[in-house]
């Protein structure tokens, strides 16, 4: 069966609600942000209605990918 996922930026906070959620919830931490503004350029697409553009740092890539697994 498919568990429910949630984020959470604290690893001790994830263990706490996990505890509160029950068997049916997955409770990850993200360790802080994990997607900055791209530094390059304006950050902004100013072609579609200035929507943010957000790149993912490097030293999250992993944890990325180990969330997108769930």
């Amino acid at each position: 069966m498919q568990k429910n996922l949630v984020i959470v930026e604290s690893p001790a906070k994830a263990k706490t609600i996990e505890k509160f959620l029950g068997k049916d919830y997955k409770v990850m931490s993200s360790y802080g942000h994990i997607r900055d503004l791209k530094t390059k350029d304006f950050s902004i697409d100013l072609e579609h209605n200035y929507a943010p553009e957000y790149v993912i740092p490097s030293d999250k890539k992993k944890l990325v990918d180990r969330i997108e697994e769930r």
